[in-house]
């Protein structure tokens, strides 16, 4: 080559300058998996490139596993389509290109653009590697993390979120065709209990590389929650959406995931949405997804179920929005007020003691049902900042009233929670005679579930000198040498067999032969739902101890006492 002609003057000069600069550039060829390179990339990657990276799957071969599917996400799987004029992409990625074995690692940012054939798939590309330095590797790293998942190389959520955002704009304006799909794993946490959490991540990274390989062109996959993936299927209609995700349903459960303790087995369950009419924005998409997601679990882990666009199904699915919103505002604002129930000696009438029910009104005003609101403070994992609500407004009262005596529901699960315990032993463990005028209570059905649970929260909490109860006796059939296990001090009688006792002979004999039972063992019994003088009457002959319902008063905002105090203060 003659380096003496302008030519070949100023292509030298091209190939230091990209030197220099730590850039190569690129063509690949769809039909030949051909890589042509610059002159200057033996310079800038520190290899042989005509030898080591002669092909695309060579160069990528050597792409760290952790950034590989990142790469071919922003090329290939963008969820843009190529109108003519290319499709722009932009990515950054860690490559070996000494091999695994080797320990130099260059960082790389790759951009460039694709074109597509007649049928839509990427013909060719044209692009540029740029190689970064140290500080600059901490910047990537830091740009990688904003748009890509650090376990999985996936599109994060935010970025996912952006480009369906987009997509239903081009299927409003353009009449494209497309489709949302959720997919998420199965039985997930058996996994993690089982296994560990190492063990976990390597099934999560093994599903969502199953994912990414059964996607077409132009399609996006992004990880959206923890064990929940996004997909946009472009160029999908409403009748191929089924048979697209059943794709992705074979790809999980088309052989065992291997890993470091053996082989792993899980399945995928989905729900989709076609962004046609009747989606009109980003959260209607998401709520008709989940909606779909949440039939397809009920009817059969494993498979699909498409959005049903029944009025009431997304009406459902906005309650539980709204319902969310206000459980989290709720608890942030202090809107959690107390109500009380009187419990009477059922020999005297006289009042015994009240139990403690929650109250929540919402940001109108208006009061939300209570067990509605527990139910979804529950689902969003937030039962346990409602719990400590709760225990802390209780002990208050009590230790502002010495002649008070308080019943409160709680979940022994609450007894893993290490803060509320302890916050609980603080406030008592020098205050017995306040202890002493508590009693928690625990409903027969959670004692069946966690037995062992149970019987360690019970342990702990009359170690303190608080007396148990246990709540809605009789619904599970709990034995009574399980009560013995449990230790308690008094059981309540459920609630639906004592709801229509003056008329089911059946219950009356069921509460009878419980209440003897129960009082000959030692436990005090309380009869709830006591709603009439008839009732009373049923119930008089029986072992009962104590009565509760509204025959007796109902739930009340202050306790006896409590609107003297008030008065004096204001005075």
């Amino acid at each position: 080559m003659d380096t003496s002609s302008p030519r070949s003057k100023t292509a030298i000069k091209a190939r230091d300058i990209l030197t220099s600069i730590g850039e190569v550039v690129y063509e690949w060829q769809a039909a030949t998996d051909r890589l042509r390179w610059s002159n200057n990339a033996f310079d800038v990657l520190k290899t042989d490139i005509l030898s080591v990276f002669p092909s695309g799957k060579s160069y990528t071969d050597l792409i760290t596993p952790d950034t590989l599917t990142s790469r071919y996400r922003a090329i290939f799987g963008s969820g843009k389509s190529d109108d003519g004029d290319g499709v722009p992409f932009e990515c950054i990625y860690c490559l070996a290109p000494l091999g695994f074995e080797n320990e130099l690692r260059l960082w790389v940012e790759e951009s460039g653009r694709w074109f597509a054939d007649g049928t839509g798939r990427a013909e060719r590309v044209h692009g540029i590697i740029r190689v970064v330095n140290e500080e600059q590797h901490r910047e990537q790293r830091l740009r990688f993390l904003s748009q890509f998942d650090a376990l999985t190389g996936l599109f994060n959520r935010s970025v996912f979120l952006d480009q369906l955002q987009l997509t239903l704009e081009q299927c409003k304006q353009k009449g494209k065709q497309a489709c949302f799909l959720i997919a998420h794993i199965d039985n997930f946490r058996v996994v993690n209990e089982a296994y560990g959490f190492d063990v976990a991540d390597q099934v999560i990274c093994e599903v969502a590389r199953r994912i990414a390989r059964r996607l077409r062109d132009g399609d996006l996959v992004g990880r959206i929650s923890g064990t929940k993936f996004g997909l946009l299927i472009n160029n999908c209609s409403e009748k191929e959406m089924a048979a697209a995700a059943e794709r992705f349903l074979d790809a999980a459960r088309e052989e065992l995931i291997m890993t470091d303790v053996g082989p792993v087995h899980v399945t995928l369950t989905m729900g989709g949405v076609y962004l046609g009419e009747g989606v009109e924005d980003l959260r209607q998409a998401e709520i008709c997804a989940l909606d779909a997601l949440d039939r397809a679990k009920s009817h059969c882990r494993g498979t699909f179920r498409a959005f049903e666009a029944k009025t009431f199904a997304l009406e459902e699915r906005q309650q539980k929005i709204r319902m969310s919103d206000e459980v989290i505002t709720a608890l942030n604002e202090r809107r959690i007020d107390l109500a009380f129930q009187p419990i009477v000696e059922a020999r005297t009438g006289a009042v015994a003691f009240h139990e403690v029910l929650v109250r929540v009104k919402d940001r109108d005003g208006d009061p939300i049902p209570a067990e509605s609101f527990v139910h979804y403070a529950e689902q969003l994992g937030l039962a346990a900042m409602l719990d400590h609500r709760i225990l802390e407004m209780t002990l208050d009262l009590l230790f502002a009233h010495e002649n008070v005596q308080l019943s409160m529901n709680v979940c022994p699960d609450v007894g893993g929670d290490k803060e509320w315990m302890s916050y609980l032993r603080a406030r008592l463990v020098n205050n017995p005679d306040v202890a002493g005028r508590l009693m928690i209570e625990i409903a027969e059905r959670s004692t069946l579930e966690n037995p062992e649970t149970a019987v360690e929260f019970v342990r702990s909490v009359k170690e303190l000198g608080i007396r148990v109860a246990i709540d809605d006796f009789g619904a599970g059939y709990t034995s009574f040498q399980q009560l013995h296990v449990l230790d308690a001090d008094m059981v309540k009688i459920a609630g639906s067999l004592m709801r229509d006792i003056a008329e089911n002979e059946q219950n009356r004999a069921i509460v009878r032969m419980f209440a003897e039972l129960a009082s000959e063992l030692g436990f005090d019994v309380v009869a709830k739902w006591v709603v009439s003088a008839e009732v009373a009457d049923l119930l008089a002959p029986l072992k009962v101890a104590y009565l509760q319902g509204f025959h007796f008063g109902e739930p009340v905002n202050k306790l006896p006492g409590q609107e003297d105090d008030a008065q004096a203060r204001t005075k």
